[in-house]
């Protein structure tokens, strides 16, 4: 089933409307996404997405997400977990993306307490 949202209804697309938020902080109104490739894209979602919401319990989407349904749809979406002090929402980190670096298999299970 697909549900589409009446144009000009903020409401009824809350989450998405928050992402165009966080979204906008990285890539602000009237910049052009023309200059993006599919990298700084996948980049840009994976902080976003590795951002800590309130209504998630202070988890992050990914956290989340991964925890239900496992990290290999992240896998195939080119989208990683970035540790939550890493996790920039700011038009400057594109720039300096080859700095970014995954976090390790080590680092996720600390995150989540796995055992090793």
């Amino acid at each position: 089933r697909i549900f589409y949202c009446n144009p000009s209804a903020p409401y009824q697309k809350g989450a998405v409307e928050n992402n165009h938020e966080l979204i906008r902080r990285i890539v602000p109104k009237g910049c052009s996404f023309n200059n993006f490739n599919q990298d700084d894209i996948n980049l840009m979602m994976s902080h976003i997405n590795s951002y800590a919401r309130k209504k998630l319990n202070n988890q992050s989407p990914y956290q989340v997400f991964s925890f239900l349904y496992g990290i290999d749809v992240f896998k195939k979406l080119g989208i990683i977990f970035i540790p939550p002090n890493e996790v920039t929402l700011k038009p400057k980190f594109l720039r300096n993306r080859n700095q970014l670096k995954p976090a390790s298999p080590k680092d996720l299970n600390e995150f989540y307490n796995y055992p090793n």
